[in-house]
């Protein structure tokens, strides 16, 4: 065993004795931060609906449904257990790491991290309020039960050191009755849920983290997990016969529980940021029935992204208990993106596109089956728009904004169902192409026709092997033409007449890039790169394309020299402005990304640290579109994807340009070719 895992294997064996210890004392230890102890049981009449909802990190779906099989989870069986997805949707505005944090602040708020503001399990620190109290921006489900009626009663036990975290805004505000911290014992969760179930709390949130400690020291076969699974059940078996003690007891009380693991893992046995299959498959589980729209119950592990995509989402569970316990929340006041499983859902998986020069947006979706008199859109809570029920798009433009990057909080209301969406536009007011970037233009493509021609005479673009030409015309962002590059079929080859660009004092590479960013992965693909890209430190530069649709630039010199730029995304299917500026002379570097949804990303000067800038040429062989230098790409690096890239107005300048200059290009609405360069 390494030391590493012999290091959580002492956790958790410390855990379990620990547990161990508060079973004998009967004690609920680990109780740090309550806000007050639950009262006893108080059996009686009552009509409420209450609701108990249980998390357990690190029980994935998978494992869980082999348990269940085995007949080791005959307490998870008791409900409906269903596969779910955590991590929004890929490749969009939604799209998070399927991280704890990120994840359990999703089920807290039935919403994703472009609304609760926490992406990754280090963004806790940049929601504080102004009183200096963690947690999402938006409000959880105990701050909206409170709100709905302050005498309701509210608790959470919790085991994960996050949870405290995620919940300081609620507590602090009045919005928990009982908050326990219950330190990394899963069994002070169980007492005090119990304790607080048997009094009659009308929300009780119970965190289990046992099975995650397990799969993390020992992984998924070894007896830690499977006791760890087998603990949680019996603790679950508890909390079940302890509502239906309560229901027996109170006439007209109803529970919904749910049972969640929020977030997967990977097949090591731990949370990772990368959006893969396995670890954005979670699960729900109910005791109440769901739409058959929205009915799972005991489907097979998901087996492809799209599977997986018609699976219920984490965010669904608040609106789905805000929804038992009849609180209304009006379209107009709408800030989440889940849907109530006890529904059909009024629309479903909507999308959103900048219209044409960022001027407008573009709303799309699909509808259940049945027909609806209407659709009703609000943005912000204001009515813009009554479309037919059978309509599945809309177009947005009726703006009068500043230029800058902008959020609308769009509501669909069909059937009387509403679901929601937080769009970004990047809206820019119409401005003059900079005349300057006439200077220095030493290479110009507008690419649109076939084959593609250099006004400036200095370069040529080619099929990379004569006779297998991958490229097509696709219309452009100007109404005319781009250049699509599939490397299924072959790539292009983007050869200077002279000395390749790379090697001149200072260089701007600009050009329109457009992407599904399916060829993304953690492998990733070249977008245009003259050197051997099997390894960044090899010589010469490369932007390429990873996932969750992050552009890296990368500059090398060889012997594992290199210089990055990481982290700057490009907006999926959208057409976005690339441009990576040189220095040689100063040794400084740029990116920058200006995405009609996400506005301008850059990283301005950075320094040239490692790389020898006179071997920016790379393999002395041109560019490549859609490839490296190689033209072999995906065959020298395993698990690469060959697909297709739009390219449109692709320029070469012998000086670097400002960021005025680049945002001119973006904002004229217009072509380089405009200015008859």
């Amino acid at each position: 065993m390494s030391r590493k895992h012999q290091g959580r294997a002492a956790r958790v064996a410390a855990g379990l004795a620990l547990t161990t210890v508060l079973a004998a004392c009967g004690g609920g230890g680990g109780s740090n931060g309550a806000t007050t102890s639950p009262a006893a049981d108080t059996p009686g009449t009552s009509t409420a609906r209450k609701v108990l909802l249980i998390g357990v990190d690190g029980a994935t779906y998978a494992q869980v449904q082999a348990a269940m099989a085995r007949k080791t989870m005959p307490n998870l069986a008791r409900l409906a257990v269903m596969p779910s997805h955590t991590g929004g949707t890929p490749a969009t505005l939604t799209a998070q790491p399927p991280l704890p944090s990120a994840s359990w602040a999703t089920v807290l708020t039935g919403s994703w991290a472009n609304r609760h503001g926490i992406a990754d399990d280090g963004d806790l620190a940049a929601t504080v309020d102004a009183q200096g109290n963690t947690g999402p921006n938006v409000p959880t489900l105990f701050e909206r039960m409170r709100m709905a009626d302050g005498a309701r009663k509210l608790g959470a036990a919790t085991t994960s050191p996050l949870l405290p975290a995620l919940l300081a805004k609620a507590r602090t505000g009045s919005a928990l009755d009982t908050a326990i911290d219950c330190a990394g014992v899963d069994r002070c969760v169980a007492e005090q849920g119990l304790t607080m179930v048997r009094a009659g709390y009308d929300l009780v949130l119970a965190q289990f983290g046992a099975p995650a400690l397990a799969a993390a020291a020992d992984g998924y076969q070894a007896g830690s997990y499977t006791a760890a699974l087998s603990a949680f059940d019996q603790s679950l078996g508890q909390l079940l016969d302890a509502v239906d003690a309560r229901k027996q007891a109170n006439a007209g009380e109803d529970w919904l529980v749910v049972v969640t693991t929020p977030y997967g893992l990977d097949r090591t046995g731990v949370p990772t940021a990368v959006p893969t299959l396995q670890n954005r498959t979670a699960f729900i589980a109910l005791n109440q029935p769901v739409d058959i729209s929205n009915n799972r119950v005991a489907a097979p592990v998901p087996d492809s992204d799209q599977v997986l995509a018609d699976t219920p989402a984490e965010a669904d569970i608040l609106p789905t208990a805000l929804s038992f316990a009849r609180i209304d929340v009006a379209a107009s006041a709408r800030n989440f993106d889940g849907i109530a499983l006890q529904t059909p859902r009024g629309t479903r998986d909507i999308g959103i596109a900048a219209g044409d020069y960022n001027a407008s947006l573009v709303l799309s979706w699909t509808n259940p089956a049945t027909a609806a008199d209407s659709i009703v859109v609000l943005r912000d809570g204001v009515q813009v728009a009554t479309l037919a029920g059978n309509a599945t798009s809309f177009t947005d433009s009726n703006f009068d904004l500043p230029t800058g990057l902008h959020r609308f909080n769009y509501t669909l209301l069909r059937n009387g169902i509403a679901t929601s969406y937080l769009a970004q536009l990047n809206y820019t007011r119409p401005m003059l192409l900079a005349d300057t970037l006439r200077n220095q233009l030493a290479i110009y493509y507008s690419l649109d026709a076939k084959p593609p021609v250099d006004v400036k005479n200095g370069s040529t673009l080619t099929a990379a092997v004569a006779g297998i030409d991958g490229g097509s015309l696709v219309t452009d962002n100007f109404k005319t033409n781009a250049l699509r590059v599939d490397s299924r079929t072959g790539s292009y080859r983007f050869t200077p007449a002279a000395a390749d660009f790379a090697l001149s004092p200072q260089f701007t590479l600009g050009f329109w890039f457009r992407t599904d960013c399916t060829q993304g992965n953690s492998i990733g693909e070249p977008v245009m790169s003259n050197k051997n890209y099997a390894s960044g430190g090899n010589a010469g530069i490369a932007i390429g394309l990873f996932g969750s649709c992050e552009l890296r630039f990368n500059i090398g010199s060889g012997s594992g020299k290199r210089d990055d730029i990481n982290g700057l995304k490009v907006s999926a299917n959208q057409w976005v402005y690339v441009a990576l500026v040189v220095d040689s002379v100063a040794r400084r570097f740029s990116g920058y990304i200006i995405d009609p949804l996400r506005g301008m990303q850059k990283v301005d000067n950075k320094a040239i640290a490692n790389t020898d800038v006179t071997k920016l040429n790379g393999l002395g062989v041109g560019w490549a579109l859609n490839n490296d230098a190689t033209f072999n790409y995906v065959a020298n690096n395993a698990g690469a994807l060959n697909g297709a890239m739009d390219f449109n107005d692709v320029a070469v300048w012998t000086r670097a340009l400002t960021a005025d200059e680049l945002l001119s290009i973006d904002g004229s609405h217009k072509p380089l070719s405009s200015l008859n360069p």
